[in-house]
C-alpha cells in the first residue's frame, strides 16, 4: 500500500495529540518519524511510534515543557533535555546552533537526558539546504544493545554518529 507522506505525518501527529503531547512537539516527532521511512530506515521510523506512544502514557516522556540551560555560551550551549521527545529537541536545538553558527562559525548544543532522536539521516536536509554542515552523535548510556566485535552478547551503548554536508 502506498500513502501520501502528509496523510501520514498527520496521523501521527494525531495520534501524539490524543495522547495528550502539544501540537508543536507532536509536529516535530511526526515529521521525522515520516522521514526516517522515507530515507529506507523503517526500524527509525514510525515503527517507532506505538512505542512512543507508550513512553508517553507511562510517563517516561515527558509531554510538557521545556529544556533546562544548563550553559549558555556564544557558540555552545548545554541542555538537560528532561526526558522530553527527542525529535523535538533536537529540532530546536538545530535552530539554535545554525543561529549561532551564522554569527559565531560555529554552534553546538549538547542535551542529556534526552528521550530517542529516532533516525539521525532524518535531521541533515534541514542543515544543509541552509548551507550548514550538520555533526550529529547520539548515545544512550542506559543501554547496553551492541555486541563487541566477534561477540554475540550486548556490552556496548549504541553511538550513533551521522554527517550532513552541503552539497549539489
Amino acid at each position: 500500500m502506498k500513502y501520501k507522506v502528509e496523510e501520514l505525518k498527520l496521523f501521527a501527529r494525531s495520534l501524539l495529540e490524543a495522547i495528550g503531547l502539544d501540537s508543536d512537539k507532536s509536529k516535530a516527532v511526526g515529521d521525522i518519524l515520516v522521514e526516517g521511512d522515507l530515507l529506507g530506515h523503517t526500524t527509525h521510523g514510525l515503527g517507532l511510534l506505538g512505542p512512543y506512544l507508550a513512553e508517553l502514557e507511562s510517563g517516561k516522556m515527558n509531554k510538557e515543557g521545556l529544556p533546562e540551560v544548563v550553559s549558555d555560551f556564544p557558540a555552545a550551549m548545554t541542555w538537560d533535555g528532561r526526558r522530553l521527545p527527542g525529535p523535538w529537541l533536537v529540532l530546536r536545538a538545530m535552530d539554535i546552533a545554525i543561529e549561532r553558527a551564522k554569527k559565531q562559525g560555529t554552534g553546538t548544543v549538547v542535551i542529556k537526558r534526552s528521550h530517542h532522536i529516532a533516525c539521525l539521516a532524518a535531521y541533515h536536509k534541514r542543515a544543509t539546504d541552509q548551507g550548514m554542515l550538520l555533526s550529529l552523535h547520539c548515545s544512550d548510556p542506559n543501554s547496553s544493545s551492541v555486541a563487541p566485535f566477534g561477540g554475540l552478547d550486548p556490552v556496548f551503548t549504541p553511538n550513533p554518529v551521522s554527517f550532513g554536508i552541503p552539497s549539489s
